[in-house]
């Protein structure tokens, strides 16, 4: 048992070590873009009528040309107010280029490929109707595009409360998108999350967008990202700054967090990345040695 601690202990602080010079190698030597080519910041919205207005007062804030970018809004069927709330904002904000449309089909991935068929940009931005975004979202996003690039991954974060279980949540996420993000400084792409992220309009119909994945409930962000992988090897990034963290809101109810972790949990059966299954094995192997720690220290209380 001592073996087995101490083997996966010391692989892990050698991973951990590894994931700091990841994070460290994230934009080194690497040129921002100043063009500001038109864009499209696709959403996909179903019942988010109490959440889409604070997205879109921060899609209106932004620090980049309005004239050169587009806000398209799919309604996923929505029961709710969703439609006539979006109808509303349309109003509120007569200087966005705000689309909207019904859904094409059932499901996330089939109402972002609704928003793209009509996407006039030659990049596509992805965020969720639940999130908020930062005034150089689009600006660094788009500025972390260079030759070869063709898809650029974000950041963010779950903006906590004052709950232990929203600030727990917080802490899971954190730790999600920091490997992420790490493994890129690697140049090894495992996983992104579809609140922030922007890819070449044409590369996505050259993988075939969703196609193979509509099945699946979740997924859609890092499912495109393998596909992108796969025919452009080395042509995915991180957001160049940091400063661009796009903030959502967690769930407030242990339903809907075992719900989610459900959909989550429903795409690592199709998933074909080797990398991404040992680093959630060996994430496993670690958390059974912390609890065989714990009943270890256990044992000697109770024997001491």
């Amino acid at each position: 048992m001592w073996i087995y601690l101490v083997v996966i202990f010391s692989i892990y602080f050698v991973g951990l070590l590894l994931l700091i010079i990841g994070w460290q190698r994230i934009g080194q030597s690497r040129k921002v873009s100043s063009v500001q080519p038109f864009v499209s910041v696709v959403v996909a919205a179903r019942n988010e009528a109490d959440t889409l207005p604070a997205l879109l007062e921060s899609l209106a804030k932004q620090h980049y040309d309005f004239t050169n970018f587009e806000v398209i809004l799919i309604d996923d069927h929505s029961r709710d107010r969703t439609a006539e709330v979006i109808a509303k904002l349309m109003d509120k904000y007569p200087h966005l280029k705000i689309g909207t449309r019904q859904s094409h089909g059932i499901g996330k991935k089939q109402a972002l490929t609704t928003a793209i068929e009509i996407a006039r940009g030659e990049i596509i931005l992805t965020t969720d109707a639940d999130c908020q975004v930062p005034v150089n979202w689009i600006k660094d996003l788009i500025g972390s595009f260079n030759p070869g690039t063709h898809m650029v991954v974000g950041c963010v974060r779950i903006q906590a409360d004052k709950t232990f279980f929203s600030k727990l949540q917080a802490m899971e996420f954190t730790s999600v998108i920091g490997i992420g993000l790490a493994m890129l400084g690697w140049k090894l792409p495992i996983m992104c999350n579809g609140a922030s992220l922007a890819f070449i309009r044409q590369s996505f119909y050259e993988v075939n967008g969703y196609q193979g994945n509509f099945q699946i409930p979740s997924g859609d962000d890092e499912f495109l990202m393998r596909k992108i992988l796969n025919k452009y090897p080395g042509s995915i990034t991180a957001v160049s700054s940091f400063d661009s963290v796009v903030s959502t809101q967690p769930l407030t109810s242990i339903r809907d967090f075992f719900q989610q972790r459900l959909r989550w949990a429903g795409k690592w059966k199709v998933n074909d990345s080797l990398l991404a299954k040992g680093l959630a094995f060996f994430i496993l192997l670690v958390q059974l040695a912390w609890l065989m720690m714990l009943l270890l220290f256990l044992f000697r209380a109770l024997n001491y």
